[in-house]
């Protein structure tokens, strides 16, 4: 049996990149009008309307979500290592609804005339605050207990999705589109929108495989990854600052999606094992995956209206995390 089992995971492993070139053409053939794959490359030498909205309108929204899933996964990644916890993700720990209330409040400085207010800047701005406020209520001296960080970041994300909701409720009619940040959306997607969070993400990519050494040793404990002779604050600033700047990079496009950096770094290491060099690349391919099929079925499922794309992850992520947390006790 456990042969067998060794052998699907093997498998699994050199099969997901296949699965994912193969996954991402679907995306793009269904939607309101589906377009067989082959025909998907054949329009490129056309000029028709089914060519401006495969890759104008298409191509663009499910590249969007495949990047998002890959940010929100290996953030969720390296933050289960360096805080070597099995529970920690940019949502859970509040960063996702510090940097979604960060956007919101931009958008409504600028919208109302009172101060020019870049969004990717306050977005990481209030990303970084809502992540210190919830390692801040949860650390016990030098220890941050596994209980205690999940319920400190239920509560700072309570307090910034209020403070989203106060927000529009006071703008009413001046932030109608609002309602995006509170339960993410790929709608609209442009090229324009992914550049930034793109480029953001190559270097979080980029320096999370240039540091997995450390970061297996960190994943035993800080005391053992500083008997190594691991820089221990030095790469724990280094990944939870950038690891907030690209959430932030991305929430403030997206709004909050929530757990799918719980559950995507579980899937890969079940796959990979706990070695960062083989589970990151199955955390961008199982990532992209992932969030790119969710906003497929967000499109899809009642079309033509389309449900936000932060309730289908959160309907599989929530049982999951409660199957986790079984498994661990």
């Amino acid at each position: 049996m456990s042969k067998l089992k060794s052998l699907i995971l093997k498998t699994g492993r050199y099969s997901l990149p296949v699965i994912f070139v193969v996954v991402f053409l679907l995306n793009l053939s269904f939607g309101t009008v589906n377009v067989s794959v082959f025909k998907i490359f054949k329009l490129l030498t056309e000029d028709s309307p089914e060519k401006y909205m495969i890759w104008n309108l298409r191509f663009p929204r499910v590249l969007m979500a495949t990047l998002t899933g890959i940010a929100l996964s290996i953030v969720g990644n390296t933050f289960q290592a360096i805080m070597k916890n099995p529970l920690v993700d940019p949502y859970l720990v509040g960063t996702s609804a510090g940097a979604s209330f960060g956007a919101l409040l931009a958008v409504y400085f600028v919208v109302n005339s009172i101060a020019h207010a870049s969004i990717p800047t306050m977005s990481f701005i209030f990303a970084v605050i809502a992540s210190l406020m919830t390692i801040t209520l949860a650390r016990k001296g030098s220890v941050i207990p596994v209980v205690h960080l999940v319920l400190s970041g239920v509560l700072v994300s309570t307090m910034f999705s209020a403070g989203s909701m106060l927000l529009l409720n006071i703008a009413q009619k001046t932030l109608v589109t609002g309602h995006v940040w509170l339960f993410g959306s790929f709608s609209g997607i442009t090229f324009s929108d992914i550049p930034v969070p793109a480029l953001s993400l190559g270097v979080f990519v980029f320096l999370s495989l240039l540091y997995s050494k450390q970061l297996d040793a960190m994943s035993l404990g800080e005391k053992e990854a500083k008997s190594l002779g691991v820089n221990v604050e030095g790469v724990k600033w280094l990944f939870y600052l950038l690891g907030s700047f690209v959430t932030a990079a991305f929430v403030s496009k997206t709004g909050i999606i929530g757990f799918v950096g719980l559950i995507v770094p579980h899937m890969a290491r079940m796959i990979s094992g706990p070695s960062h060099r083989k589970n990151i690349p199955s955390t961008i391919l199982i990532g992209g995956l992932f969030m790119s099929v969710c906003d497929t079925l967000s499109r899809t499922l009642l079309n033509p209206v389309e449900i936000p794309v932060g309730i289908i992850t959160s309907l599989i992520g929530a049982p999951f995390m409660f199957w986790l947390m079984k498994r661990k006790s």
